[in-house]
């Protein structure tokens, strides 16, 4: 936690409040902190019994923007409570899917107990309800495509969500995703809570969760078919509240009829699924599966546009944090460019500064000031020189600098275990795009160096280098596998590998990566498919995963043989970095 405040960059008149309220914040107040481990709050997004949400960005310049969840100091300071949510963070760094937000990081830094995700431009589907009234036929079935989605990829990680509802999924340009994982799950240990305890929300909880506090995936269909019911027709199957009255409609009575035949008038079919989804009988309820699958024959797996307003207001949202997010960069450029010399690229010393006739007024004082402000200009230089890096893309098959996405503790934390159903796969050998080495020509060894220790050197046969090995992890051997270590030591007449490898030096792990993502990964993608000969977009690195990078990828996948998902998992990652 920093020790005084920073105002975040865009909150800098009324404009910036305009951004921050856009995107589903208000403005930071005296005692909001200034940082909260690696991330500087911009604003704040909500606030609970046990704490306040912030929306924030990584402090050191890298691109995205997270939700941090800070915990009130009374119970932070209990070590049961600690033991509690670093269980909840283990669950969901579990959980791999586009369906969930990734998990980023968690901390304890003075007294501050936090937990940061990635941040999702979008409404909870409470609101969006609420605000923009009840989902079309076509965004019902779409909801129930992507949280069934969900609920398979909480299957596969083992875990139970326990408090499906409206205000736990969130609706976006992207899609729906399932939040909080606080009173969640593992298949495989005790619960959190006491026995005889019940925790979730009893308008959407189970029959056999409140009976006898057991819950399992289909219990979660249960709570899920209930927040679906809600979607299409503003209203929850059983009631609303929290009494007695409710807990005994949901345990022992069947659905509110004039609920169900108003969803039925809509959609038979859809009604039908639900009905199904909330039977008593855990057993007779479909599966997440059976879910997807009935949304895809009704037409829901074509991710059509959420109704209006609720489109527009999900387009403004992530306008307003695209534009929260350039501001970082706009203001550091500005302010370098009011404190640069006006002999531009001159190549006078900086000292020149201290013979400043204003200056020089032979006091210490004088001195100081002097002195002082050199100081803030090589650190404003250094900043401009880190922006300038971040943003700018390169240039045609040159080997420009792209953005360092440089990853803390927090996002080491996030990936602990690949995603489910992938492994490391060996390249892929098969008809190459682009220019391929010439045989030989000698090739020098990739030096590199990590937080642990140095990689072997690629071994060699004849004259052509093999790549070397990945360490245990998965990665390269480097600490971090969105901070790439690896400096292509090469002469100036001989190439070192295929341009895709030598050129493109900015990442070397194998994460997944896909639609939507942004920083180091993706510019490693773009960098090495432009170097194979694939057009991405305007044919530059922009570090942003959009629909032309995809359209890349999938191209690339054809190309060799691997699914045409458009998502660079091991097996693409081994496809590019093959040496044809």
């Amino acid at each position: 936690m920093t020790d005084q405040r920073q105002p975040a960059p865009s909150n800098a008149g009324a404009s910036g409040d305009a951004a921050l309220k856009q995107a589903g914040a208000t403005p930071l107040q005296a005692t909001d902190p200034g940082g909260i481990g690696p991330y500087l709050p911009l604003g704040l997004l909500g606030t609970g019994g046990m704490g306040r949400v912030y929306l924030a960005r990584p402090s050191d310049g890298t691109p995205g923007l997270a939700a941090v969840k800070v915990i009130r100091p009374e119970y932070a300071d209990d070590p049961r409570f600690r033991r509690r949510f670093e269980r909840e963070a283990s669950l969901h760094g579990r959980v791999r899917t586009a369906r969930a937000p990734q998990l980023l990081g968690t901390g304890f830094d003075d007294s501050l107990l936090w937990m940061a995700t990635q941040y999702l431009p979008g409404l909870n589907l409470a609101d969006a309800v609420r605000e923009c009234g009840p989902l079309e036929v076509a965004g019902s079935w779409r909801l129930v495509s992507e949280l069934g989605q969900a609920l398979s990829a909480l299957a596969v990680a083992g875990i139970v969500h326990r408090d499906l509802k409206p205000s736990n999924v969130v609706l976006s340009q992207q899609g729906a995703h399932v939040i909080d994982f606080g009173i969640a799950q593992a298949t495989d240990s005790s619960a959190i809570t006491s026995t005889g305890s019940r925790v979730g929300t009893p308008a959407f909880m189970a029959p056999e969760h409140l009976r006898e506090g057991r819950c399992d995936i289909a219990s979660d269909v249960f709570s899920l078919a209930g927040s679906l019911v809600y979607a299409a027709t503003g209203r929850a199957p059983f009631g609303d509240g929290t009494g007695f009255d409710v807990m005994h409609r949901v345990a022992s009575e069947d659905p509110e009829p004039g609920v169900m035949a108003r969803l039925a008038a809509r959609d038979a079919g859809l009604a039908a699924l639900l009905t199904a989804c909330l039977s008593k009988d855990p057993a007779g309820r479909p599966t997440p599966r059976e879910l997807t699958e009935a949304a895809a024959a009704a037409g829901g797996d074509r991710s059509p546009s959420w109704h209006e307003p609720l489109g527009g207001r999900l387009l403004a949202r992530r306008r307003a944090c695209d534009v929260l997010e350039r501001s970082v960069v706009q203001e550091a450029v500005q302010e370098t460019d009011r404190l640069r010399t006006p002999a531009r690229g001159s190549a006078a010393p900086p000292t020149s500064l201290a013979r400043d006739p204003t200056r020089e007024s032979g006091s210490g004082r004088g001195k100081r000031k002097v002195y002082l402000a050199l100081a803030a200009g090589l650190a404003t230089c250094a900043l401009a020189a880190g922006t300038f890096l971040l943003t700018r893309p390169s240039v045609g098959g040159s080997a420009s600098a792209a953005p360092s996405a440089v990853s803390g503790t927090a996002r080491s934390d996030a990936r602990t275990s690949p995603a489910p159903g992938s492994s490391a796969s060996p390249s892929v050998a098969g008809e190459g795009e682009g220019a391929k080495a010439e045989g030989g020509e000698k090739r020098e060894a990739v030096s590199r160096t990590g937080a642990d220790q140095a990689s072997p050197a690629p071994r060699t046969t004849g004259d052509q280098a093999t790549p070397t090995a990945p360490s245990e992890n998965g990665e390269d051997g480097s600490a971090d596998g969105d901070t790439p270590t690896a400096s292509p030591t090469r002469t100036a007449t001989t190439p070192a590998g295929p341009p895709w490898n030598s050129r493109c030096a900015y990442y070397s792990g194998t994460e997944l990566t896909r639609h939507g993502d942004k920083g180091q990964r993706v510019v490693q993608v773009q960098c090495m498919l432009i170097q194979r000969g694939f057009k991405v977009g305007d044919g530059s690195v922009d570090g942003r995963f959009g629909g032309a990078t995809r359209a890349a990828v999938k191209k690339f996948q054809s190309a060799k043989g691997l699914p045409a998902n458009g998502e660079v998992g091991p097996d693409t990652w081994a496809a590019l970095r093959s040496s044809t």
